[in-house]
């Protein structure tokens, strides 16, 4: 099987899982979603009081404090679909308006889902925001993470792994660490993270498997890098680290002077993102390069430094990697293995290099440093780990140096429990949202098997399949693997399944 084979039904793969695990939230980038395709305007008039983020400016006009980046990305495919989820809406709300029954029951501990769920369903939204959920999650973040599941792939195979371990590893990548739960979630973190790691590999090349030119590679990279910045001020420190690291790989095999200017079709792709970036910032405050956060009322944290970001923080520092709700290190301690990977360069028996080892590591200790001074890094829990998620494909490909250095059988167990805790982070949150994410481990232990939406639709059952209780996962499991069986058994749609070989 060729590298582009396994690479396709890797991506096949990864995207049929993750969509399985299709999270059912509405977060505050939905909204910017639906007002771009559907009105062509970047307010959100209409749907001021519905999410604590979306405030009013003084103009009487209403948006959101967040980078449209990730938002602007999502709102293509449902501007696509719109002809199909119209027809759906409509359709049901026809329905509706002839049934006496307006029950807008959610079973569910936390009150402030119960109240948006209810005013939700009263202005007969409910339906729309459930398709454009489930269509970003599908056809943004699924296939997003997936594509950086393959950039893993390429990575660890140009490091000099046989294609069986660099596919081990990146099936690793796609299901032991938190991008699995994040992927769930339109989500801008995981969207700066994606786009940053993108933009690095092509900058390296291990291996120098790439067909595509110096100058296409560096356009593309700084283009990928300026997405970041698009979706999230912190993609700033990707556009720039990447930037340096752009130069540093040009002077292989060239002078300081050439290598300089080869990176300037690195600055040539990012121009576009930045210009978005500031066309958004001035058409919804009036300024093109005060950020969305520097237009938003006073809320809890705000008075501290610039809109709650302050200096360096040791407290916020050490919650970031260990608290119990969404510490990067407890959702995901096995990249603690990362930190030993200078060690193996010390001895020469790393797999990545020093100078790559060095940017992986300056990444990390970027975003730390940096989301140890945003105090809003402290509501996390709502939905799991986030700040930190953009360093994690960074901090893996130097937790796979350790790895392949470890016995086996070692390397196995690791997986094993990465791979097991990082499922139920993605089936399942904690009862509570005060407790520690290894509740997730809990419920499914107790429970079984979940999957959110349909976790969430039992909730909501009464007035969607009435009658219906807990819907079991298992039916979507049994046939998530058949597809899976096929994607990976079928060596082409024309070739019968005897003729693999």
């Amino acid at each position: 099987m060729s590298i582009r084979q396994m690479s396709t039904r890797l991506f096949l793969t990864c995207w049929v899982i993750y969509g399985l695990h299709f999270a059912t939230d509405f977060v505050r980038e939905h909204f910017l979603v639906v007002s771009i395709a559907e009105q062509g305007t970047f307010r959100l008039d209409e749907y001021h009081g519905l999410h604590p983020d979306i405030f009013q400016l003084p103009d009487g006009h209403a948006h959101h404090g967040a980078n449209p980046g990730i938002s602007m990305i999502a709102a293509i495919p449902y501007f696509l679909l719109r002809p199909v989820t119209d027809r759906i809406v409509r359709r049901e709300l026809a329905a509706r308006g002839e049934d006496t029954n307006t029950t807008a029951s959610y079973q569910d501990q936390r009150p402030a889902r119960v109240r948006f769920y209810k005013e939700v369903r009263r202005r007969g939204l409910d339906v729309k925001f459930g398709l454009v959920g489930f269509i970003t999650m599908m056809l943004c973040m699924a296939p997003l993470t997936a594509l950086s599941v393959v950039a893993m792939f390429r990575v660890l195979g140009g490091t000099g792994l046989s294609n069986r371990i660099a596919l081990g590893g990146a099936f690793l990548y796609a299901f032991g660490t938190p991008v699995f739960l994040r992927t769930a979630y339109l989500n801008q973190n995981l969207a700066v993270g994606v786009f940053g790691f993108l933009a690095f590999a092509l900058l390296w090349d291990p291996g120098r498997r790439s067909r595509l030119s110096k100058r296409v590679r560096y356009t593309l990279s700084g283009l990928l890098a300026g997405l970041a910045l698009l979706c999230d001020y912190s993609g700033g420190m990707m556009l720039a680290l990447c930037g340096v690291y752009a130069v540093a790989r040009g002077r292989d095999d060239a002078s300081w002077a050439e290598a300089i200017r080869t990176s300037t079709w690195y600055a040539l792709g990012a121009i576009g993102p930045i210009l978005v970036l500031w066309f958004y910032q001035w058409s919804a405050f009036g300024s093109p390069f005060y950020p969305p956060q520097h237009h938003m009322p006073p809320v809890e944290w705000s008075d501290l430094g610039y809109q709650g970001v302050t200096g360096p923080n040791q407290d916020l520092f050490w919650v970031l990697l260990l608290d119990p709700r969404f510490g990067l290190f407890i959702t995901a301690p096995m990249l603690l293995l990362a930190l030993f990977a200078p060690w193996l360069n010390a001895k020469k028996m790393s797999i990545v290099p020093w100078r790559e080892t060095a940017f992986v590591l300056a990444v990390a200790v970027a975003f730390v440093i940096f989301f140890s001074g945003v105090q809003y890094t402290q509501i996390q829990y709502i939905t799991g780990i986030r700040y930190l998620v953009p360093i994690i494909p960074f901090l893996f490909l130097l937790t796979v140096v350790v790895l392949v250095r470890l016995p086996r059988v070692v390397t196995y167990f690791i997986a094993f429990i990465a791979i097991a805790m990082n499922w139920a982070f993605a089936m399942a949150r904690p009862h509570t949202l005060d407790t520690s994410i290894l509740g997730s481990i809990k419920r499914v232990l107790l429970e079984g098997f979940q999957l959110p939406a349909l976790s969430t639709l039992s909730k909501m059952a009464p007035q969607y399949v009435p009658n219906v209780g807990v819907v079991s996962p298992l039916p979507l499991l049994m046939f998530a693997a058949v597809v899976i069986f096929l994607i990976w058994r079928i060596e082409t749609p024309t070739t019968g399944l005897g003729s693999d070989g």
